[in-house]
């Protein structure tokens, strides 16, 4: 063999090992990314946190183009959990009333990765025509699949069937298990603290958010207002009508209070048909108007039993105002959210026992 054949030999052994150190490093700063990326998803509490880094983190630190999730959500938990989510986000979740079309992507609940078929694409990747390469990741838990990861590459040599992609397969257990912790965590914490029918607060939860408040009204130097509402004649509802029709009746204040009141307020369903309401930073005067608007705005709505009959109902509000005292004990929080809660209470009972469908504020007592 001459020289100079041995010198090519020799020079293309050594380009040969230049492409696989750089290989070997590529796959080590992607195998440090996933890593850290793995101990981000099991420090989160919140499905939201836990999406936004499977939709957004995962894009941006392996460079993809599209980042999909799919989820099982036969009871609208994993939709309600993630009503938080940005606007552009949800439209990269898809949850799924039933099986058939996860069973349809994932028949085997194995990995698939490579060339992504036309119809695949509209399915996974429906606002990104330009994918050419895929892999879907199957998110199972105790033999069921609860959805599926899809990372998008318009590179079509980015996911191929000539590589295998162990990690991603470690992967997906991780996700599964993270996405059903925090599911499972927040669905417990939130029927603790929601009524169930009305979905707003319960009185457990106002009892602990009032004394928050009222701290928080005397760190700042800031009111408090409280509301008190009590549906009219709210028993001869469920005497004419029905039960059913007045869970309606509830179910439909505890939509108008969520809808309309600022999103630093706090609505809760105090027992019965009784809701509670805090108003942070907002005075007497102010208050009396939120008052007045939920009033009036109850009173045009028309309601319709489980048998169709149209009806009209009205409410009695009572309001009271905190002025924060600047020097307080733990001890005077509770005191004062105390009297805050029983003068909004006893102005309730002022509007009911003047006619009632009107809105009736109490000053506190005077302080000792």
């Amino acid at each position: 063999m001459d020289r100079k054949l041995l010198e090519l030999e020799n020079a293309e052994l050594k380009r040969q090992r230049r492409i696989d150190l750089i290989q070997a490093e590529q796959n080590e700063t992607l195998l440090n990314q996933f890593f850290e990326v793995e101990l981000e998803l099991l420090a989160c509490n919140r499905l939201c946190e836990l999406v936004d880094i499977l939709l957004n983190k995962f894009r941006d630190t392996f460079r993809l183009s599209s980042v999909t999730l799919f989820l099982f959500d036969p009871e609208h938990i994993a939709a309600d959990l993630l009503s938080e989510l940005g606007h552009q986000e949800r439209k990269r979740v898809y949850f799924q009333p039933d099986l058939r079309l996860l069973r349809q992507l994932h028949p085997h609940e194995q990995l698939a990765f490579g060339e992504v078929d036309n119809d695949i694409r509209k399915i996974v990747f429906p606002d990104h025509p330009y994918i050419l390469s895929a892999a879907r990741m199957p998110l199972v838990r105790q033999n069921c699949l609860i959805g599926c990861l899809n990372l998008g590459s318009q590179d079509i040599a980015r996911y191929t069937a000539d590589i295998r992609y162990t990690y991603l397969s470690h992967l997906m257990s991780v996700i599964a298990v993270c996405i059903e912790n925090c599911m499972t965590r927040e669905h417990l914490h939130r029927i603790s603290i929601i009524d169930m029918l009305t979905s707003v607060h319960n009185r457990r939860a106002f009892d602990k958010e009032i004394l928050r408040e009222v701290a928080r009204a005397n760190r700042i130097g800031e009111p408090l207002s409280c509301l008190f509402i009590d549906i009219d004649h709210f028993k001869k509802i469920n005497d004419v009508y029905g039960h059913q029709t007045g869970d309606r009746v509830l179910r439909t204040l505890g939509k108008l209070l969520k809808g309309t009141l600022r999103k630093t307020d706090f609505v809760a369903r105090y027992g019965g048909e009784e809701f509670s309401i805090l108003l942070p930073s907002c005075a007497e005067e102010q208050a009396m108007m939120v008052a007045e608007n939920l009033r009036t705005q109850l009173a045009k709505e028309i309601l319709r039993s489980v048998e169709g009959a149209p009806f009209r109902i009205t409410a009695s509000i009572g309001c009271a105002s905190y002025q924060p005292l600047m020097t307080l004990s733990q001890k005077d929080h509770q005191q004062h959210a105390h009297v805050l809660l029983r003068t909004a209470d006893e102005a309730l009972y002022q509007a009911k026992h003047a006619g009632r469908n009107r809105t009736q504020s109490k000053p506190l007592p005077a302080a000792n």
